[in-house]
């Protein structure tokens, strides 16, 4: 019974633990969530397209797609700020060092086991810092990462 219990408690708390990730690494390419657009284009220069999305504008990089908007209703001198990251290109990676291109064994030694999540847009591997509601999301259909994304509910 007592071999029983443990094998229960590490099952149910293994992907949850795993999952967890540090606040920084909600970062790809060196931008994070939650920067402002200024900063974004003080690092990355101006995008080589802007999309307005009717959520926010989209701005357009080589291999990198980073969402700017209001957290809030926009007001006179607040700034948008980085809602959410997606990069497909070699350079699109994360503080750890996980880009697309690379293995998916990879990402579990980076940042540990999880089981897959599907979603109505495809099936990925979720790391979220604890007591955030922004996430790492790895889309690996196969051997190779496709892409990583950090994505916010708000």
């Amino acid at each position: 019974m007592r071999k029983f219990l443990a094998a229960l408690v590490l099952a149910l708390a293994g992907p949850s633990i795993a999952g967890e990730i540090p606040p920084s690494e909600l970062s790809i390419a060196g931008v994070a969530s939650g920067a402002t657009e200024t900063s974004v284009i003080s690092q990355l220069g101006e995008p080589s397209e802007r999309f307005d999305t009717g959520e926010g504008i989209e701005l357009r990089y080589p291999g990198l797609v980073v969402t700017v908007g209001w957290f809030e209703q926009s007001a006179p001198g607040v700034q948008r700020r980085v809602l959410a990251l997606h990069g497909t290109g070699p350079h699109a990676c994360t503080p750890l060092g996980l880009c697309p291109g690379m293995p998916t064994s990879e990402v579990q030694r980076l940042y540990g086991q999880v089981a897959p999540v599907k979603r109505s847009y495809g099936t990925f591997l979720e790391y979220q810092p604890n007591g955030l509601a922004c996430w790492l999301q790895v889309s690996a259909p196969g051997p190779i990462v496709s892409s990583v994304a950090v994505a916010c509910q708000p």
